[in-house]
């Protein structure tokens, strides 16, 4: 079991049971009870163990728990710190976000374009459409561009989005976005210009990120990739497919020999992969979120990327993670992918999982 803060809120996660949630869920599981059900027994439990006295008792019921209630703070002479803003978006570009996610869900022709684009399969675009999966999801623009949309889950345990990363398109005008109160306003251009010779090949249009692009696929697993870009984490994503359709049919595809799990559970040997927004885009508090997991470094093979990973095994390590670093044998992973196909990156990849984790 592991806690941690996140968002600033104490939480739990029980890897054997996959149970979790905040202090008034685990004294209930505890204590054989119910949140809903037994909430006023469960607050005043939690009271007592920390040693206050619940808020509004007066001799009078207390309510039904319709969210975390909290014992009041001491009044103090010093002024209460300033509320931190919140991470997320508002409703009417929550609503256009999601209008954006299902715009890609419902169009194949535009999913296969992208993919194309990328190098990857039609079906990770639609994949990544669903929320019930918990993976890093997309969607597309008014213009039909590629939007990396980022989530975290609130105070009540709500997935919803903190941002959009827009991917520069081939052939395309391309013209700079913001999303305000739920519409789109064009601005300049993501291309290469006299003054930027490069051009814009990311933008964030609203928002960022508040968590890695991805993290609810981690929920149960031991094993996470992290990679640098979402590109990368959906060229991994799209090679474990390819071992899960190759597993199910009880024989590689290859040799027809068929295949023997060592460990179990076909899931428990599979990794969750999220991504960073970049090599340096590892935020402070990220990694608390993978407090405990077994992690496998999968940045670039460049030196930012080597320098990166660097940094990033000394943060984790710090956070209780066991660590394995990955350096992909071409650029990064997604090149892998193109040049040496699905299967060659999932081995390479469970063969850094299998190996013996570095001695601290």
């Amino acid at each position: 079991m592991q806690v941690t803060e996140y968002q600033g809120e104490g939480r739990f996660k029980c890897w054997a049971c996959d149970r979790g949630g905040d202090v008034f869920d685990l004294h209930a599981g505890m204590n054989a009870q119910d949140t809903q059900r037994d909430f006023p027994g469960v607050l005043r439990g939690v009271c007592d163990v920390l040693g206050v006295r619940p808020p509004d008792d007066d001799g009078t019921p207390l309510p039904a728990r319709r969210r975390p209630v909290r014992p009041r703070p001491v009044p103090s002479m010093a002024a209460a710190p300033p509320e931190e803003p919140s991470c997320f978006v508002s409703a009417p570009d929550e609503a256009e976000l999601d209008a954006c996610r299902e715009r890609l869900a419902l169009d194949e022709d535009l999913a296969g374009e992208l993919a194309a684009e990328l190098g990857l399969s039609p079906l990770m675009m639609l994949v990544h459409t669903d929320r019930t999966l918990g993976r890093g999801l997309l969607g597309v623009t008014p213009d039909n561009r590629l939007l990396y949309l980022y989530t975290a889950e609130d105070e009540d345990g709500n997935t919803r989005y903190t941002g959009a990363k827009l991917r520069r398109r081939d052939h395309h005008a391309n013209p700079c976005l913001s999303l305000e109160n739920g519409q789109w306003k064009p601005r300049g251009t993501m291309n290469p210009t006299a003054r930027n010779k490069r051009g814009l090949r990311f933008l964030w249009p609203i928002g960022n990120s508040a968590a890695p692009w991805g993290l609810d696929s981690t929920h149960g697993k031991r094993f996470v990739i992290v990679t640098e870009g979402e590109s990368d984490c959906l060229a991994i994503g799209q090679a474990l497919e390819g071992f899960r359709e190759a597993y199910q049919q009880d024989a590689d595809p290859d040799t027809r020999r068929p295949y023997e799990d060592r460990h179990g559970s076909l899931e428990a040997m599979i990794p969750a992969v999220v991504a960073i927004p970049g090599a340096s885009g590892m935020k402070s508090g990220w990694d608390a979120l993978l407090a405990g997991k077994n992690v496998i470094l999968a940045l670039d093979a460049d030196n930012a990327g080597r320098e990166a990973a660097a940094k990033l095994r000394e943060r984790l390590a710090a956070a209780g993670c066991v660590l394995r670093d990955w350096t992909p044998p071409y650029k990064d992973a997604r090149n892998m992918l193109l040049c040496a196909g699905e299967r060659a990156l999932y081995e390479s990849l469970f063969e850094a999982m299998n190996a013996p984790a570095p001695m601290a």
